[in-house]
């Protein structure tokens, strides 16, 4: 009997016990919108809070999630590499994944909108952007404002994709069929850089392969950000300039390892 294609929600997470509660009772409100509870896959990053505990508690009550720990902190590029893999090895090519922060400053209310655009475009990745029309920036300072338009200028020079304007939101709602193109493409190696400037090397090596996608304009409602920044953006930046010569050469052999068995059980189903 084939299975109605799944919705999984994916979050890196690294000492967010403050943003957690709220960002799961948002969740657990999404459950009537989409039509059935959506699968959660949380990569906890060597949390060293009360978040594995109450991802734990979460997952008790709640269909259809699982918690993947690193012993230590690894970095997001690790976090997203690892629930990339797990993606790509459990869910099959109509499943769709969606990635967002778990600090509250993404909204989860958006997602509805974002997979009903990839399904009915037929598109393969959905950005929720703040430069899309509609989108906006709320409680972002000036320096971070410069920053975000700084990188999407340089990206959309060096990696255009059409009609995308958001290279480092990580927002988005992926097919898995797109993410299991490039991993081969890849040789499962996605994502090589350790730190915030993931997001932006993702998009920017499905742009050097290939992908249809499309936009949803995102409110950033940073005012709700629980805790300091995670992110140093002299350091992001200089991951930025890294890609220009990783992301050239996606066949060359790549620093991150390779998940065993990544490609191997395709049409394997989700649990």
């Amino acid at each position: 009997m084939n299975r109605r294609p799944a919705i999984v929600i994916g979050l890196p997470v690294y000492n967010e016990e403050a943003a957690l509660p709220k960002l799961l009772d948002r969740l657990e409100a999404l459950r009537d919108k989409l039509g059935e509870p959506p699968r959660v896959v949380f990569v906890d990053d060597g949390s060293t809070d009360r978040t594995a505990a109450i991802v734990e508690r979460f997952s008790a009550t709640y269909p259809c999630a699982v918690r993947i720990a690193h012993p230590t902190n690894r970095g997001l590029g690790a976090a997203m590499q690892t629930m990339l893999a797990y993606v790509v090895r459990h869910y099959g090519d109509a499943d769709v994944l969606v990635t967002l922060d778990a600090d509250n400053t993404h909204n989860p209310a958006l997602i509805p909108a974002m997979v009903d655009k990839l399904r009915d475009e037929r598109l393969e990745l959905v950005i929720a952007s703040r430069f899309a029309p509609g989108g906006r920036e709320l409680g972002l300072s000036l320096r971070r404002k410069l920053y975000s338009r700084g990188a999407r200028l340089f990206f959309k020079l060096l990696f255009p994709i059409p009609r995308i304007t958001d290279y480092s939101s990580g927002f988005r709602a992926y097919s898995v069929a797109l993410l299991r193109r490039a991993y081969r493409e890849y040789d499962g190696a996605l994502v090589t850089t350790g730190g915030f400037a993931c997001t932006a090397e993702i998009a920017a090596r499905l742009a050097k392969i290939g992908v249809k996608a499309g936009e949803c304009p995102l409110v950033l409602e940073y005012h709700l950000k629980e805790g300091r920044s995670k992110m140093n953006v002299r350091r992001t930046v200089a991951g930025y300039f890294r890609l220009l010569r990783a992301v050239k050469a996606p066949s060359a052999p790549a620093e991150t390892e390779r998940p065993a068995g990544l490609l191997e059980r395709q049409g394997e189903s989700g649990a």
